[in-house]
């Protein structure tokens, strides 16, 4: 807890006996000024000792609670003073939001420029209200320290857990004088994050060379801000075994121990059907699966093609199923007198290597109704630009994850056993006795090889990440 404030110079005893002066000639406080006592009395200089915690939703603060539950801590004691002079700690945490945008933050949320007016007012000799410095420090930790943990443009609703959290981690920064790393205590440890962080601040240095290329140069700041954004979002380190998917990259990759033991291409929903950003596990596959045609796509894309082609059910395997799920004949069938509003029938394709989903299909729990699965059209990875599907997400390499699905699976499947069932042609379902996490997200910016690479943003989503980011 800090020392009460004391006065130690003459100095301070002319500052006060020029503000009992004002006061004297003066009913109301000066405006902006926090009163320090329950009996309304006007603290003069740096004689505050306390905090009036009732004022506090009235400073238009980033984390009221979180602040407020640290001053309950310390019994609204001042916490950036000691003896009426302002702490190493204080000057430490100005640094730190000098340089926030290094941390891809913008220093605006912090109030820079009323930080940097009352400290200087401080060592002019002008200071008479300490209580909203330190209010103003306290808030700028707290918030940088949820910023850096889970984001700026993220809604995170604080709890009690969360705010004693911060109000101890203040309180150990402020025991030990190590600001900025307890502050970055709170940044994930990924190697993603910590490279593309690592090229920011490097950029931000080039950026101070009057020859570089400054459209280049801010284009570079924008996306790897963006990316550090999205890194913070995560909820905990990832684990040692898993799928990733980078819908801007094309790619999967399937990750052991920090290494991709498997990558493979892949094509992602187009830009009106999007591929969500979803974590799941994958627990069973489906090898000859059948394609239940989504009511979406049966209605507006296979429909109309049915009213004027005879042949385009059977020559593209499409069952017709009733609401009971029983095959319905389709030769008594007037295809024109319905349409997406009184469609009463499912479709089906039959399993085979021209079904939509190709010859295997991998589930994975989610709300979306999205699969990872082969394809029958395999020439479209031949494309750079492969956002092309309705959602689900087509792997060029599935028969080969099927494998590794099974190698070390001595319950229900092996890889001899597998391929038995790939030559046999029929549908089976394979249950995975290791089901393997599963994380499908949006990164427009990755490391990779020592160098950063930037992917065209496929569903323009950076705009709206940068706007929150980027005051």
């Amino acid at each position: 807890m800090s020392k009460r404030v004391t006065y130690r110079s003459a100095a301070f005893i002319t500052i006060l006996v020029a503000a009992v002066m004002v006061v004297l000639n003066s009913c109301k406080p000066t405006a902006g000024h926090v009163l320090g006592g329950p009996d309304d009395s006007l603290e003069i200089g740096v004689a505050a000792t306390t905090v009036d915690t009732t004022l506090l939703k009235e400073y238009g603060l980033n984390s009221t609670s979180s602040v407020m539950a640290f001053y309950k801590s310390n019994g609204a004691s001042l916490a950036w003073f000691s003896d009426s002079n302002l702490l190493p700690a204080a000057d430490s945490m100005l640094q730190m939001v000098r340089d926030a945008g290094v941390y891809g933050l913008p220093p605006e949320a912090y109030k820079l420029a009323e930080l940097e007016v009352l400290r200087n007012d401080l060592l002019a000799f002008q200071f008479t209200t300490p209580d909203r410095l330190d209010i103003l420090l306290t808030d700028a930790f707290v918030s940088m320290a949820r910023h850096l943990g889970h984001g700026v443009s993220r809604l995170v609703i604080s709890t009690r857990e969360m705010d004693v959290a911060y109000a101890e981690l203040l309180n150990e920064a402020l025991r030990t004088g190590e600001v900025r790393k307890s502050l970055e205590s709170q940044e994930p440890c990924g190697e993603q994050y910590l490279a593309l962080r690592k090229k920011l601040k490097s950029i931000l240095r080039e950026q101070l060379d009057p020859k570089a290329d400054l459209v280049s140069t801010q284009n570079q700041i924008s996306k790897l801000n963006v990316n550090i954004e999205r890194w913070r979002w995560e909820t905990g380190p990832l684990p040692e075994r898993y799928v990733f998917i980078n819908i801007p990259a094309y790619q999967l990759s399937v990750i052991e121990g920090g290494e991709a033991v498997l990558q493979s291409k892949v094509i992602v929903g187009a830009k009106s059907t999007p591929t969500p950003v979803l974590e799941s596990s994958i627990w069973c596959f489906t090898i000859y699966p059948y394609w239940t045609v989504p009511k979406s796509i049966a209605v507006k894309e296979i429909l109309p093609k049915m009213k004027t082609d005879s042949g385009y059910l059977s020559r593209h395997l499409y069952e017709v199923l009733d609401y009971k799920n029983n095959l319905v004949d389709t030769k008594a069938i007037d295809w024109s007198q319905y349409d997406e509003n009184n469609f009463p029938y499912y479709l089906r394709q039959k399993e085979g290597r021209e079904n939509a989903l190709g010859i295997v299909k991998f589930r994975f729990d989610n709300p979306y109704g999205v699969y990872l699965h082969d394809t029958n059209a395999p020439k479209l990875f031949s494309r750079k630009e492969r956002a092309l599907s309705h959602g689900c997400i087509r792997m060029e390499k599935a028969e080969e994850f099927a494998y590794y699905l099974v190698r070390n699976d001595t319950v229900y499947s092996n890889p001899l056993l597998l391929e038995q069932y790939f030559k046999l042609k029929k549908r089976t379902e394979i249950s995975v006795i290791q089901p393997i996490p599963i994380y499908v997200r949006y990164f427009t910016a990755w490391a990779e090889d020592g160098q950063i690479v930037y992917y065209p943003d496929v569903y323009n989503k950076d705009g709206w990440v940068l706007s929150r980011v980027i005051l």
